[in-house]
């Protein structure tokens, strides 16, 4: 009796183990062809300004576009996202300088990545939020990419990016949004320029960078990592919307809330240049987004 019950544990625990193998083989190779998928896309020719002008402009863009939160103050990269003992995998903020360990970006490169979100290969990068700042007009793109082009190069190479099996897992489930290139509209029109204003269609336009975090429906979510808090709702249905435009301007240019109430480190703040006018349309989108 003894040995027939071992006998038909084993085949049921064999069993198990081969659906195991097989459902992982499928996660494995359907995300390796998303990984590898090689995408046929009309890189835009844009001309990039080199004047002190659109400098300027191309800083504050970075600045509140979220490139020195993910790629640090000087853009050498080095921010870890997933580090070596995390089970989802191993990826850091690369190095975008042209120092060692850096980009070697042409100017269609730059345009490549920023409004496809797709590497010099035409793969989709990893985990850059391409998907949030595709749509910015052209003239923003060109200062963007002047800024970043005229950084001093930084000599860092970071560790080389790589899936563990819970990350392929959660890729293959649309949980973990590690291919920008799928997220986006790559027939977009762009225009040339955004009327700024103090309007909430203005505010749209600048809070697509909030994203990332907070969600599409700005709604939030659980912490990125055990030591940060949950991302709150700043819609119109959490505590933002109870802020007054001077309140969220304190908010934002000194981490403390009208509430007296200090912004986690996680919430990139201290970054964030907006003037205050811009952040005045953003609030007024965000009390109107359900």
């Amino acid at each position: 009796m003894l040995k027939k019950f071992v006998k038909w544990t084993l085949i049921v625990l064999g069993s198990l183990l081969a659906i195991v193998i097989i459902l992982y083989a499928i996660v494995y190779f359907k995300t390796e062809a998303r990984i590898n998928k090689v995408y046929a896309v009309s890189v835009q020719q844009l001309t990039i300004p080199t004047d002190t002008t659109a400098y300027v402009a191309g800083k504050h863009i970075a600045e509140n576009r979220g490139c020195f939160g993910c790629h640090g103050p000087h853009l050498g990269g080095g921010r870890a996202f997933l580090d070596e003992q995390s089970p989802v995998g191993v990826l850091y903020a690369p190095n975008i300088t042209s120092g060692k360990g850096g980009l070697k970006y042409t100017d269609k490169d730059w345009v490549r990545v920023l409004r496809h979100g797709l590497a010099q290969s035409n793969k989709s990068a990893w985990f850059m939020p391409s998907q949030d700042i595709y749509q910015i007009s052209n003239q923003e793109m060109g200062e963007l990419i002047s800024f970043v082009k005229q950084q001093p190069p930084v000599d860092n190479t970071v560790p080389v990016k790589s899936l563990k099996p819970l990350g392929r897992v959660l890729t293959f489930l649309d949980k973990y949004p590690l291919l920008p290139a799928e997220m986006i509209d790559h027939n977009f029109v762009v225009k040339d320029k955004v009327q700024a204003g103090v309007t909430a269609e203005y505010g749209a336009y600048l809070a697509t960078t909030c994203r990332g975090c907070h969600g599409i429906d700005m709604k939030g979510g659980p912490a990125h990592a055990p030591t940060e808090p949950p991302i709150p709702d700043i819609s119109s249905t959490g505590q933002t919307s109870k802020w007054q435009a001077a309140g969220f301007i304190t908010a934002i240019h000194t981490g403390k809330t009208p509430e007296g109430k200090q912004l986690s480190d996680a919430m990139p703040w201290k970054y964030l240049t907006f003037t205050d006018d811009e952040l005045k349309a953003i609030l007024l989108y965000l009390h109107q987004v359900k």
